[in-house]
């Protein structure tokens, strides 16, 4: 196992998502905070998982509380093409953007020599997902979103990134 698998993800995705963010959405994502955390638990109003197995498993949740879903959707259906004022596709189209997301993570983390596919993005939005500290690592990055002009603050994004501690024997 690589030591500073860890440190990887943590720079990968503080690449990729502010790059995917400013090419896709024209919306600056500037990294708050991050660091390991122990909550054994979260909530968001709009929470999305992407599951990786391979050479390292893991989870991602990409969560957004109400304001930053409110500000981020209709640039998310835009760049889409997606009728924004459909309630039915908001859960859909977040669920998309979430996996692009991942998606980019773990191609990045493949070209570094790791074999990790990505599972079907699933909806946990105002969901209390636990969180087993016994056999995850755990990261939290939070990022302030402004729009490309860097005039209006749009909310935060919070990244919770889940790494196995003890990864399953291959056969």
């Amino acid at each position: 196992m690589d030591p500073l698998i860890d440190e990887k993800f943590i720079l990968t995705v503080s690449q990729v998502l502010p790059e995917h963010f400013q090419k896709t959405l024209l919306v600056f994502a500037e990294r708050e905070a991050y660091g390991p955390s122990k909550n054994e638990g979260l909530c968001f109003e709009n929470c999305t998982l992407v599951e990786f197995v391979g050479d390292i498993n893991g989870k991602v949740y990409l969560a957004l509380d109400g304001y930053t879903k409110l500000k981020l959707l209709p640039k998310i259906a835009k760049a889409f093409q997606i009728d924004p004022t459909s309630r039915s596709h908001s859960a859909s189209i977040m669920m998309e953007f979430a996996n692009q997301i991942a998606g980019k993570l773990i191609t990045e983390m493949r070209l570094g020599r790791y074999e990790i596919d990505i599972l079907p993005p699933e909806n946990l939005n105002h969901k209390l997902v636990p969180i087993s500290l016994e056999h995850f690592r755990q990261y939290i990055l939070i990022f302030n979103l402004k729009d490309r002009r860097g005039e209006e603050y749009m909310g935060r994004l919070y990244l919770i990134l889940l790494l196995e501690k003890f990864p399953t024997p291959k056969n």
